[in-house]
């Protein structure tokens, strides 16, 4: 796993996007809430830093209590050496409770545990994402493998716009597709006019033959939708991100 992790953490970033046909979909009613950590790991302490996550971070959150989380790392395409960890929470009173890691080690361990894991860490930050359930056309089952995530700017005063068309003209589209679309709102600790949305993907191969809605209505097509979005959103950034079974639950 640790090669197979060191070999997708060496390219930079590129604007695609792609499409997988999904034989089940389901959508989810509540809104659901994340904390996301954005993690740069230092090159030379790469295979450290996935030993200590995967042998010391992991089951201490499972002896805390913790539901569940997911890691993606960065692939061919982005960032390098980066990876995203996805913890779900009910509700951000949770986070009143403190530190897991506190609970499930004694204060005295969890700080030598981030201590080794400082030491790893080029750079960090984090932020809270909640999921956009009515804009989104979630895949049943596991997590998804891979992803393929654009993340878009949206102008002030035009977040209606914005999701009443991509109700209207994107959504429809991924749910005769069946493929998986999952939109989400960045919130405290990003700027809040960011929204993500993802496309589930399995294999690099999924990139070939252009961008999702040029698949599936052709160049015209596709024109014509991006077209109804000229000044609502501004496109940043476009990531594929595999998952890290080892370190995710």
């Amino acid at each position: 796993m640790k090669n197979n992790v060191a070999f997708r953490l060496v390219a930079g970033s590129v604007l695609l996007a792609a499409t997988l046909s999904i034989p089940c979909l389901a959508q989810t009613a509540t809104p659901q809430i994340a904390r996301v950590q954005l993690i740069h790991i230092k090159p030379d302490m790469l295979t450290e830093w996935l030993d200590l996550q995967k042998n010391e971070v992991v089951p201490a959150l499972k002896k805390a209590g913790a539901k569940s989380r997911t890691v993606y790392a960065t692939g061919l395409f982005g960032n390098a050496y980066e990876f995203v960890i996805i913890t779900p929470i009910d509700k951000y009173a949770e986070l009143d409770a403190g530190n897991p890691m506190n609970k499930a080690l004694g204060q005295p361990a969890s700080f030598r545990l981030a201590d080794k894991l400082r030491k790893c860490t080029e750079s960090s930050t984090s932020y809270a994402i909640t999921r956009l359930t009515d804009l989104s056309n979630v895949p049943e089952g596991p997590t998804p493998q891979m992803l393929v995530t654009a993340r878009y700017r949206i102008t002030p005063g035009k977040s209606a716009e914005f999701r009443n068309l991509v109700k209207s003209e994107i959504l429809p589209i991924y749910k005769k597709a069946k493929t998986g679309l999952i939109v989400n709102a960045r919130g405290v600790g990003a700027n809040p006019n960011d929204v993500t949305m993802s496309t589930v993907i399995t294999k690099y191969a999924d990139l070939d033959g252009g961008p999702f809605l040029t698949k599936q209505l052709g160049q015209d097509g596709a024109a014509k939708v991006n077209a109804k979005f000229l000044g609502i959103r501004t496109l940043m950034d476009v990531y594929v991100r595999t998952k890290v079974d080892d370190l995710s639950f």
